[in-house]
């Protein structure tokens, strides 16, 4: 139909579309120039020059490589953990001081991390420190990631896909750092895809076994509640009280009492700065980076935190649309804590595979695929460049990711089982 290349005068006659209106359109409206031919070769691209990146950190730099050869990394901290475990002392990885001795006296470098996880996630831990520290490094970033893939490739029905979204740069950060984020974003995308194929229960487990970074899944239990997601809530809550059980038979009373009693200190240590506050994404972080006060970069944070309780309630009680659930909700829990750090946004591969899954079957909403592309361009310079840069990027993209939620909720399905009877019955 010619309607939407034409507008029309004061007097109802066609005009032609004017070069610049048409180009606009093309080009930031509908995103033509968005082919996956050229989404294939970027992605290609991207695949090399990381390739060639993360040879020269491992190879060449000395800036995380320590006297004893040791790559200095995040990881450094779970494979301590593990050894812990092991060793029949897991509590001792909640003392910093003598945990932070461990790790100087076996890299030979001054930096050390803390572990301010759940004694859940040490039960996982253990089968990597068994191995060697390089080994353990590389099976774990390994086998993370390949769940993160696996979890895409569910929601977007298409591995090659899946791949590319891999590729994000928050996620290869995540893996130079030796961190966690990319097998929590596999844990939420799997809770989410076996919501959407009526595995409740199923939901509920891996929903369950994500509460090893409890930060990341705060409006979650809400979400449910709106949706009617009763199942998966119990089965939630049941796998969550069975693993801390485990937790305590396995490891010990003491270990719980080290992690309650440390938890003033993880608080001081983002009150202090003692986390850079460019490598964070959170709200709080960025006011804190512009000289804002603890006090009022916690109030802001409050306020954005509601503002995302609402739209989760809103959209999980509105619509059964699942590209509209899961970026409003993944984009409200990465908006809620206040502890977020670069490599979280990893957990926006998750919404991006069911926007972009939704976009392909039923089409994409007009400014969709540019806002989708400035999401995935956005997210390189929210990680390692943010230093340089001094500016926080991190926060606007989970609040882009949430905008296009919202504003696929308009579009979708609504969820007939919470609407009025007679619009219901409409």
């Amino acid at each position: 139909m010619a309607q939407s290349f034409d507008s029309s005068d004061s007097s109802g006659l066609s005009t032609p579309e004017s070069r610049g209106a048409r180009l606009w359109r093309q080009a930031v409206r509908d995103g033509d120039w968005l082919t996956w031919d050229r989404i294939g070769f970027a992605c290609a691209c991207t695949a090399i020059s990381l390739v060639a990146v993360v040879f020269y950190f491992v190879s060449i730099s000395e800036l995380i490589v320590s006297s004893k050869g040791i790559f200095v990394a995040d990881y450094l901290s779970f494979w301590f953990s593990g050894k812990q475990v092991l060793l029949g002392s897991p509590e001792l990885a909640y003392d910093f001081d003598a945990f932070a001795r461990l790790q100087t006296e076996f890299s030979g470098s001054d930096t050390v991390f803390a572990f301010f996880y759940p004694p859940t996630y040490q039960l996982a831990l253990p089968p990597f420190s068994a191995l060697s520290y390089h080994f353990a490094f590389l099976m774990f970033i390994a086998l993370t990631t390949a769940m993160l893939w696996l979890a895409l490739k569910l929601a977007m029905r298409n591995s090659i896909w899946a791949f590319c979204l891999l590729l994000l740069p928050a996620n290869i950060f995540n893996a130079m750092s030796g961190q966690n984020s990319a097998l929590v974003a596999a844990l939420f995308g799997l809770f989410l895809v076996f919501l959407s194929r009526n595995k409740p229960v199923a939901a509920g487990i891996a929903l369950g076994l994500m509460t090893i970074k409890p930060q990341l899944g705060a409006l979650i239990p809400l979400a449910l509640i709106a949706g009617g997601y009763w199942r998966t809530f119990f089965a939630a809550s049941a796998t969550t009280v069975l693993l801390a059980a485990l937790a305590l038979v396995l490891l010990g009373p003491d270990v719980w009492v080290a992690f309650w009693q440390q938890i003033p200190v993880a608080s001081a240590t983002l009150e202090g700065g003692a986390v850079d506050w460019d490598k964070m994404a959170s709200v709080y972080s960025a006011l804190r980076l512009f000289g804002i006060s603890h006090e009022v970069g916690l109030l802001v944070q409050v306020t954005i935190a509601l503002g995302a309780l609402l739209s989760v309630c809103f959209t999980w009680r509105r619509t059964t649309c699942m590209a509209a659930r899961a970026s409003v909700l993944t984009a409200g829990c990465l908006l809620t804590t206040p502890f977020c750090l670069s490599y979280d946004l990893t957990l926006l591969t998750v919404p991006l595979a069911f926007l972009i899954a939704h976009g392909i079957r039923e089409g994409f909403l007009p400014y969709e695929k540019i806002s989708l592309a400035m999401v995935v361009l956005l997210s390189a310079p929210a990680t390692p460049l943010a230093p340089s840069l001094g500016v926080p990027i991190g926060p606007v993209l989970p609040l882009l990711i949430l905008t296009l939620g919202l504003y696929r909720t308009r579009g979708c399905e609504p969820n007939r089982t919470h609407l009025p009877v007679g619009e219901a019955r409409a």
